[in-house]
């Protein structure tokens, strides 16, 4: 089975000037964790809803010393409104991994285990052409007929 088999071809993408509320709002309309930074169809990066949740939350290290969290839970809640204007190319990881759909599904969500990511940008001849997730390994997986 390749990644072709399994991915989706209806990938979620934005540019890198996009606010931070829009994604956020993409991500609760469309369901998603994840969604693909792109310019003219080239991945430029990829936010995670986890990588927008540590925007928001102060990290351990800043709660440890600053103790207006602690003492003062509005601060975060500052924190979140200064966020929501920002472009997501100023927080998305940009070092993303893409896989091409003729790659070995097995191996892609191997992977996906060893980086420890839950989904990749599928991209051929440098563009875009869908999104692969761990749940969408599986499923390929456990749906395909047992013979045949």
């Amino acid at each position: 089975m390749k990644v072709a088999d399994v991915m989706r071809t209806n990938a979620v993408t934005v540019t890198a000037a996009t606010p931070l509320r829009k994604i956020n709002e993409l991500l609760h309309r469309f369901n998603l964790s994840y969604i693909v930074i792109a310019e003219e169809g080239v991945v430029k990066g990829i936010m995670t809803y986890a990588d927008l949740f540590r925007q928001i939350l102060p990290s351990y290290d800043e709660f440890m010393q600053d103790e207006s969290y602690w003492l003062n839970p509005e601060a975060t809640e500052q924190r979140a409104s200064d966020l929501v204007n920002k472009p997501v190319g100023e927080v998305m990881s940009r070092s993303v991994i893409a896989v091409s759909p003729d790659m070995e599904a097995v191996r892609a969500g191997a992977l996906m285990t060893a980086k420890k990511v839950k989904q990749l940008p599928v991209v051929k001849d440098g563009q875009l052409v869908g999104v692969v997730s761990l749940t969408d390994i599986t499923w390929g997986f456990l749906m395909r007929p047992l013979f045949g």
